[in-house]
């Protein structure tokens, strides 16, 4: 063992004995006379440090061997910052699988998709992760399969669909050689008999700080009642993944250091998505500390820092783009009516649950890009140029749908009307991408001047968190 290994042992060990939660999900505690590993914040007795060993996450310490704790649930931490590694071809590779995109796809096809050879996916991540791919993809697989044995009813072949697998006798195969136990096994082990709830329930984690009074606030202020309701400790709202129709809720629970989601889906099949889109909406995965602690070092930026402060996402890009076209040169107050009038004139409306307090006939899905491609916009208060705007950005988002290729957002740039303003804020907004900088907008340029900031690179790769700071700030 090298000085630096020896020095990140001795940070690891004190973070464990602290059970100290901005270390959950950073790295996990595999102990060699149980053969299991945790989380850094498990409530079990600490091992001795002769018996542990660490890993920077949980699929290298199941690829080793070692099986989830049943306690802590290492399925339930929140993922270990992509970033870690340089390549970013990595990091989008490891978001897509992650959303499920390597479940029904051949290893090529996946790999076209991002625009590399199969061979040097699998290079990066032997290189980055110690594991191939397909490696990757069924420890997400089954770690959601574990996650929904212990914290929801749903049945073992509703398990299996929703974790991505294409057989029940597949995910039951994999299962056992990982887990040496079945899944019934495991939840007979771990039920507490509750009764079948018609939706699905459970635990999304994050490492603190997370300012959840600062991204309700944001939510609040856009909050488009057709689609979505903000509350105190709650956020929830309909949406649409892979052509089905669903709801959730999230309720803030910050003692744990996590949210209670429930979830309403037309299609289970689309769990795996879904969960990863709410993920992102919240922004839950992120380490703030560490891009709190690199956007610090500018000493004029520091003092109008917020802690904890997360980027709130719309639900896709689609969305984002349609929000930023109908912001353009116009209030926050404005910009959300236009929006809410769109919804309300060309969204369909949801056919979901009709119990007291959730969702029912008056809820909205919002527009596809078909739908108001093909609408009718006269209802809307505003410029015809940017009327057009909207119907040719839901045009080029159609048509690159249809294509079933994956498009590049910066051909955006060539639509009349969509300038580099709202090019970054739809990369902001859509959570895909933490280095946006809507270098132009005005809320930016008046907390610029206000603070004497003339240089702004430095605050890469995270100008998306700086900006909501400058935000913040005003």
């Amino acid at each position: 063992m090298n000085t630096d290994d020896k020095a990140m042992n001795q940070h690891y060990q004190k973070a464990r004995l602290a059970r100290d939660s901005r270390y959950d999900g950073k790295f996990f505690v595999a102990v060699k006379t149980t053969k299991i590993y945790c989380r850094p914040i498990c409530p079990a007795s600490p091992p001795k440090e002769k018996n542990v060993v660490y890993y920077q996450s949980a699929v290298q310490a199941q690829d080793a061997g070692f099986r989830p704790c049943l306690r802590c649930r290492p399925e339930s931490a929140p993922q270990s910052p992509a970033w870690l590694g340089n390549e970013a071809i990595l990091h989008k590779a490891m978001q897509r699988i992650q959303s499920g995109s390597l479940n029904h796809q051949t290893i090529q096809t996946f790999s076209e998709s991002l625009g590399i050879s199969d061979r040097y996916l699998r290079k990066i991540f032997e290189q980055h992760l110690g594991m191939s791919p397909q490696s990757y993809a069924n420890h997400h697989r089954l770690m959601l399969a574990k996650q929904l044995l212990q914290q929801t009813e749903l049945s073992i072949t509703d398990i299996a669909l929703g974790s991505g697998f294409n057989s029940v006798r597949r995910f039951n195969d994999s299962f056992k050689a990982t887990m040496r136990l079945s899944p019934s096994e495991l939840r007979k082990k771990s039920h507490n008999g509750a009764t079948k709830a018609v939706n699905i329930r459970l635990h999304l984690s994050y490492r603190p700080p997370y300012n959840w009074a600062q991204m309700q606030r944001f939510l609040k202020q856009r909050e488009l009642a057709p689609i979505e309701s903000v509350d105190a400790s709650s956020y929830s709202r309909t949406f649409t993944i892979n052509r089905s129709h669903g709801w959730f809720e999230a309720i803030h629970q910050p003692d744990s250091n996590r949210f209670l989601v429930e979830i309403e889906l037309q299609d289970n099949a689309q769990l795996m998505p879904a969960i990863a889109q709410i993920k992102q909406v919240l922004d839950l995965d992120s380490d703030i500390s560490t891009i709190e602690k690199h956007l610090a070092k500018d000493k004029k930026l520091k003092p109008i820092m917020t802690k904890g402060l997360r980027l709130p996402a719309c639900w896709n890009t689609f969305e984002a783009g349609i929000k930023a076209i109908l912001g353009q040169q116009v209030s926050v107050k404005a910009a959300y009516g236009h929006t809410q009038r769109l919804i309300e004139h060309v969204g369909s409306t949801y056919m979901g649950s009709t119990n007291i307090g959730r969702p029912n006939s008056q809820h909205k899905l919002f527009p596809t890009p078909e739908q108001v491609m093909k609408a009718d916009l006269s209802f809307l208060k505003m410029p015809g140029r940017r009327k057009q705007t909207l119907t040719d950005f839901a045009t080029w988002f159609y048509d690159e749908e249809q294509s079933g290729q994956n498009y590049e957002l910066e051909e955006i740039l060539d639509i009349k009307g969509i300038g580099p303003w709202s090019y970054e804020y739809i990369k902001l907004r859509s959570g895909q991408d933490t280095d946006a900088f809507p270098a132009k907008d005005l809320g930016v340029l008046k907390a610029l001047e206000a603070n004497h900031i003339n240089e702004t690179d430095h605050w890469s790769p995270w100008r998306s968190y700086a900006t909501l700071h400058l935000w913040n700030s005003l």
